[in-house]
């Protein structure tokens, strides 16, 4: 059985392939990055199956980190995941990331706390007996609120924020454990071999809310760029928070790899706010999907992203920009109607809900002037 593990749910990016029964992966990446995940991991993943000399349809399983973590690295790994899960039909396992740094450690050694630093003077914490076995967690807990959690008697820490917490316990009987404090999948993966297969593909674990939130009127400016098919997990990760059927990984880069296709990503700083997907044939367009993240909306994100997206358009000679909207999102249909669109049509049962559902969809069309 062959299994693929991946991580990018902290600042690393790490992807292995193992084999069952072999103690050292097939083959191994791993690299510390604070963002460009969405970059980085779809290289990485090709590169260690190609130097595993294995090929997708020979894998068994699938293994990746679900949180707690940064908001958009959790999304992105999972978008990964579960996008070659349902393209190769193979189980996805997800793993929280403080059982992914504890798996650094090897041995019986005493109590191990995981605790990494979650910001606002909180941490991300697990309490772990000398068997790697879990007691409790993973929590976000305040700093003191971690200190108290700590074992009486000798323990050690892994984990960002596992130097800090020493420090401020004033003891001497707590060591800041070298084996790794970060998630690593070539020491992870193994517990991917453990267990049925789940029925269902795994979840995101937060425990906080994503990463920025903006108060408001404090978006600062809003940086509006192109994104091809390397972008597709980052665009299924946004795609994720913002409906309930989300597209996966692969589907965007099919999308993206179709001809016409055009994709326009914005943030604000490294934070990802939204972005628009286009497809365009002769002299007419149309929107594919589009996407603001709850925090960013009636902040001028989709107005920016329509609007650049559009002038593009006229330069390639596109004359119509057609799209579809539920019926019942008067929100939306009152937003395109004010960014010049006008309805034309209605299509019967044309979106999905759950428990088998269907919803209608409002036809919209934008004149646009070369």
């Amino acid at each position: 059985m062959k299994l693929l593990a991946i991580d990018t749910a902290m600042a690393a990016c790490s992807v292995a392939v193992l084999e069952e029964g072999h103690e050292l992966p097939l083959a191994h990446a791993f690299r510390e990055m604070e963002r460009g995940h969405a970059e980085a991991l779809a290289p990485m993943v090709q590169a260690v199956m190609d130097e595993a000399d294995a090929y997708f349809h020979s894998l068994s399983r699938i293994l990746v980190t679900r949180g707690p973590g940064t908001f958009t690295g959790v999304r992105i790994g999972l978008a990964m995941a579960r996008g070659l899960g349902l393209s190769l039909n193979l189980p996805v396992i997800g793993l929280d990331t403080l059982s992914a740094i504890a798996a650094n450690r090897h041995g019986s050694d005493g109590p191990l706390l995981v605790a990494a630093e979650a910001r606002r003077d909180e941490v991300y914490a697990a309490l772990f007996d000398g068997d790697g076995q879990l007691l409790a967690g993973p929590a976000l807990l305040s700093s003191a609120a971690c200190l108290k959690q700590l074992p009486q008697g000798p323990a050690s820490l892994l984990g960002t924020a596992a130097q800090r917490l020493i420090a401020d316990s004033g003891r001497s009987d707590l060591v800041h454990d070298r084996a790794g404090d970060l998630p690593d999948a070539a020491a992870f993966g193994i517990l991917g071999f453990i267990g049925p297969d789940p029925r269902v593909m795994p979840e995101p674990l937060y425990l906080r809310t994503p990463d920025a939130r903006p108060q408001p009127g404090a978006m600062g400016a809003i940086n509006l760029q192109s994104v091809g098919p390397a972008e597709a997990p980052l665009l299924a990760a946004l795609h994720g928070e913002c409906f309930d059927l989300p597209w996966s990984a692969a589907d965007f880069a099919s999308l993206l790899a179709a001809p016409g296709a055009a994709a326009h990503l914005a943030s604000n700083g490294t934070e990802p706010l939204g972005f628009l997907l286009t497809r365009r044939a002769a002299d007419e367009a149309e929107i594919i999907t589009t996407a603001t993240r709850p925090f960013a909306r009636r902040r001028g994100v989709a107005a920016a992203l329509l609007a650049v997206a559009m002038r593009e358009l006229a330069g390639a000679g596109i004359t119509r920009l057609f799209l579809e909207v539920a019926a019942g999102n008067d929100g939306a249909r009152a937003f395109y109607r004010a960014q010049g669109f006008t309805e034309v049509g209605q299509r019967r049962g044309y979106y999905e809900r759950d428990a088998g559902a269907r919803e209608d969809a409002i036809v919209m069309v934008r004149k646009i002037k070369p």
